[in-house]
């Protein structure tokens, strides 16, 4: 995956320098790859790239028309309702969340605890203080 983007960037900016650390699958890629090479692809030493002149990509030619600037923020499309939207209540609202809250695992562990989880057995206490 990598070697092959370091083709297509090689094939895009004239040029590319991918570094390989010698692990046993780095050396499997390479040695299977090397060999199905496109011909516009020539593997060379990284230092051979360094004293070579560069094409300047960063600037645009000057006889481009600066685009305009895309503006990243839509406002949110509005969706028409099929039906009559019905009105919600404010009853209604706080039963929702009362039903909610009743039935979440931090209430129904509390009144666990209340109605009795957390007391010894009527039988133990009797054996514990016969002893």
């Amino acid at each position: 995956m990598q070697f092959n983007r370091a083709i297509d960037l090689a094939r895009r900016n004239g040029s590319t320098i991918a570094i390989g650390h010698p692990h046993p699958a780095t050396v499997r890629v390479l040695q299977q790859m090397v060999y199905n090479l496109p011909p516009d692809i020539t593997l060379v030493k990284a230092s051979s790239l360094l004293n070579e002149p560069q094409v300047d990509t960063s600037t645009p030619p000057k006889n481009a028309v600066p685009d305009a600037p895309r503006n990243p923020f839509r406002g949110v499309k509005l969706c028409k309702p099929k039906k009559p939207i019905e009105p919600v209540y404010a009853n209604r609202f706080f039963e929702v969340l009362s039903e909610s809250i009743s039935q979440s695992t931090l209430i129904v562990y509390f009144q666990h605890q209340w109605q009795g989880w957390g007391k010894q057995p009527e039988a133990a206490k009797f054996n514990a203080s016969a002893n």
